[in-house]
């Protein structure tokens, strides 16, 4: 007997090892299939994905550039820019033109 009850012991140490490889390959599986976590973004990624929220041109702002052109001798270009805008007076300007204008401004002129 004493023989039967080793090879019963090695045979539980057996069956032991192939369950633990059996949870091992069960495991691996499941980590295979899973899907991949997304790394983390860097903030520089972060930023890079979100455009950047432009402030909205003021009449003030379009104003002050005119205004130094202007009085740089540049006062017949300010007008004829005025009016390709549609307007006879930088006041009469739509609101959704002063950022292509201040563009055409800056253009023309140092602006600063």
């Amino acid at each position: 007997m004493d023989k039967a009850k080793r090879v019963a012991d090695d045979l539980r140490k057996c069956a032991d090892i192939l369950h633990g490889l059996a949870d091992l390959l069960t495991e691996d599986a499941d980590a295979s299939t899973a899907k991949p976590e997304k790394p983390a973004e860097t903030l520089a990624e972060k930023t890079e994905a979100q455009p950047a929220k432009e402030t909205p041109v003021t009449l003030e702002a379009v104003r002050a550039v005119a205004a130094k052109i202007a009085r740089a001798g540049g006062t017949e270009q300010v007008k004829a820019l005025i009016e390709q805008h549609g307007a006879d007076k930088l006041s009469a300007v739509p609101p959704a033109e002063y950022g292509a204008l201040l563009k055409e401004l800056e253009g023309i002129g140092d602006g600063t």
